[in-house]
């Protein structure tokens, strides 16, 4: 076939499929995923529609903090412009806090780049969401509605568009739109209400409730750094979100009660454990303040059982957000979906055997990360809790020996280090320099079985997490061989 020939095949196609489709991608939501995603694919050519149930800023207590590894993937993908003018507060590091007297300050790597620190940012997360929007809104094809989706348009299991429901400018009353395009991509957040049609067998599964407040007047002792304090019976986070709003986030695990109840138990058991700069503005704020609360899930993900279809952000993955690490992976999903998208054309949009192949790219391109801070999340959860106090006295002593035992760990956390076989040497090294200091300076029956059990929840911990990334599986099978892990 020659140049002409091809040509002119090539430009029926592409009049074909216009009489078929509207755009080439349509996208569901316009968070951080959506956002994100449509200015990628805007700005390499394809026509783009974003539908997005409430245009107005939101108002959440999550995704305010974000990682190293998520600011270097936003500034990959165009828009590292959008943390200027919302008050964002750069984060260098962590502070973490356990009793009175025990803290360690944990400092982000150097860049080799530039030889400079790693920077993190935490905002309100609202402001960062309308800029994000409005610089999606100026990227070139790129059409956004206010609506609501109702349904997927499917043919013989495959997804084709949407029917969504958006109010007419003209008469004010809501009308119902069809839109086809042939791939659909849904990132409609952590209540998804699309997941139980794109993977149905795929639930979110809760672990714990993050219970938000807002204190002012009072600084951080670290400046510019997130802040952990290991409390009883799970971890506090506060970060700076405004030049003078710091956000605290109260993990309550299991079943979260009344409002009466947490006011009482916050202020009877969680102030106490406070530093004292701190408390009162605690105490202040959980009398005068509403409770924010947030379901902090677990979710493994799941290709699409619809061709035509894609699933990413929390809608489709997540894990506990302790480590600050959903708009990391998030983003550095974006990234490679929206870099494998961007080079195809309309008629391979429509071709499952492109499309397959694709999904699989993306799969090897992701896992690396992803994988590492599912893991490090989950694992980091349970060793931070008051159920596995001598791990979390074994981890507080590890991150506090500086050089690569705090390097090491800060890297993984700040999303710079998609190993791992690192996350795992670290992990286990944490659990062995646990045993060593009990053993020492005499072993004693006692502490031989205190050692063994603190090696065995090490593993409990560690192993589920790793067989669910299907990462590490020799690590996973020496465990279970040697007996250290009944999970």
């Amino acid at each position: 076939m020659d140049s002409s020939t091809s040509s002119s095949s090539s430009s029926s196609v592409s009049i074909e499929l216009k009489d078929i489709y509207d755009y080439d991608v349509i996208i569901i939501g316009a968070g951080v995923v959506g956002t994100s995603m449509a200015f990628a694919l805007g700005n390499a050519g394809k026509q783009v529609l974003v539908v997005e149930r409430d245009m107005s800023e939101p108002d959440r207590i999550v995704g305010e903090l974000m990682q190293p590894g998520g600011v270097k993937h936003l500034q990959m993908l165009g828009m590292g412009d959008c943390f200027q003018g919302i008050d964002a507060s750069p984060a260098y590091g962590y502070g973490i806090f356990m009793g009175a007297d025990k803290s360690t300050k944990l400092t982000y790597p150097k860049l080799q780049s530039t030889g400079e620190n790693a920077i993190g940012y935490s905002f309100h997360h609202g402001k960062f969401i309308n800029k994000l929007r409005e610089k999606m809104s100026s990227a070139p094809n790129v059409t956004v509605v206010e609506g609501t989706v109702k349904a997927l348009i499917e043919d013989d299991n495959q997804v084709h568009g949407v029917t969504y429901v958006t109010l007419d400018s003209e008469t004010g009353q809501q009308v119902s739109m069809d839109k086809r395009a042939p791939l659909t991509i849904v990132c409609d957040g952590c209540f998804s209400n699309l997941r139980r049609v794109i993977t149905p067998a795929n639930t979110p599964s809760q672990t714990s409730t993050f219970v938000g407040l807002i204190i002012r007047g009072v600084n951080l002792p670290y400046h510019h750094h997130g802040h952990v304090f290991l409390v009883d019976p799970t971890p506090i986070l506060m970060y700076r979100i405004g030049s003078n709003e710091i956000r605290v986030l109260v993990d309550v695990p299991g079943v979260c009660p009344s409002n009466d109840i947490l006011r009482q138990r916050f202020r009877e058991q969680t102030a106490p454990q406070l530093p004292e700069t701190l408390r009162t503005a605690f105490l202040q704020a959980l009398e005068t303040q509403q409770l924010k609360k947030m379901p902090n899930s677990r979710l493994h993900p799941q290709e699409s059982t619809k061709p035509g279809s894609i699933i990413l952000g929390d809608a489709w993955n997540m894990r506990h957000p302790l480590t600050g690490a959903g708009m990391t992976v998030a983003l550095s999903d974006v990234y490679h979906m929206s870099q494998l998208l961007g080079r195809l054309s309309a008629a391979d949009l429509c071709n499952p055997k492109v499309m397959d192949n694709i999904i699989q790219q993306f799969k090897s391109k992701r896992q690396p990360l992803a994988s590492t801070l599912n893991v490090l999340a989950g694992a980091l959860y349970n060793v931070f809790s008051a159920d596995y106090e001598n791990l979390r006295k074994a981890c507080m002593g590890y991150l506090s020996l500086g050089g690569e035992f705090t390097a090491g760990p800060v890297k993984l956390l700040s999303g710079l280090c998609p190993k791992p076989h690192v996350l795992a040497m670290h992990f286990f090294a944490v659990a062995f320099y646990g045993l060593v200091k009990n053993l020492f300076p005499f072993p004693t029956p006692s502490k031989i079985a205190t050692s063994y059990k603190m090696l065995c929840q090490a593993s409990d911990i560690v192993v589920p997490l790793l067989r669910n990334e299907k990462i590490l599986q020799k690590l996973v099978a020496l465990c279970s061989l040697l007996r250290l892990t009944k999970k």
